[in-house]
């Protein structure tokens, strides 16, 4: 049981870094940085309730609101991806990275409750109970893995852009990002 607490704790620690992370900065005003705010609205919500599905295995809301609100944020950074004149690399593949996270978001409040059905009851129901359960189905074993295998690689790029040389972190967004994306592969990992 303490390392299930020290799991939960650093995991805690992570999203909320992760969230700070995606705070707003300094910057320009207008369009572009009111299309900025609702993306940094996204990580929040979606930083707020990993911490909470970090200690509960209830939903923290009605799972059709939490999928409505993810699936908006699919939508959003799918699109987001598409604009711009930036390089592909340089604005497409973060909104597809976004977008790819909040589906997860979405695959996580829907597939593994039937997961987490499964075990027993005990003192371990409340908070993260598959962490001492069997695993769940095939389908939903291999795409959960699939996922976390992204989502750890994605972690290297965004923690390469967060530090410079001499090892100072001077991207917070990235490093946000970077500590999101390691999050979320451990959070679907210990979900199974």
């Amino acid at each position: 049981m303490t390392g299930a607490l020290a799991a939960r704790w650093l995991l805690t620690a992570v999203f909320a870094a992760a969230e700070l992370g995606s705070l707003p900065g300094p910057g320009r005003v207008g369009t572009a940085r009111a299309a900025a705010r609702v993306s940094e609205v996204f990580h929040a919500l979606m930083c707020a309730a990993l911490i909470a599905m970090t200690w509960r295995s209830e939903p923290i809301a009605p799972v059709w609101f939490l999928t409505a609100l993810f699936g908006c944020a699919v939508i959003w950074f799918g699109l987001a991806s598409l604009g711009g004149v930036a390089s592909w690399r340089a604005r497409r593949l973060p909104g597809l990275h976004h977008a790819l996270m909040a589906g997860a978001m979405i695959w996580m409040i829907t597939a593994m409750p039937a997961v987490m059905r499964m075990g027993s009851a005990g003192p371990a129901r409340g908070a993260m109970p598959a962490m001492s359960r069997p695993t769940g189905p095939a389908a939903v074993l291999a795409v959960s893995v699939l996922l976390a295998a992204y989502f750890a690689l994605a972690a290297v790029p965004w923690l390469a852009c967060a530090i410079a040389p001499g090892r100072r972190v001077t991207g917070r967004a990235a490093a946000g990002h970077a500590a999101m994306s390691a999050g979320m592969a451990a959070m679907l990992l210990t979900m199974l």
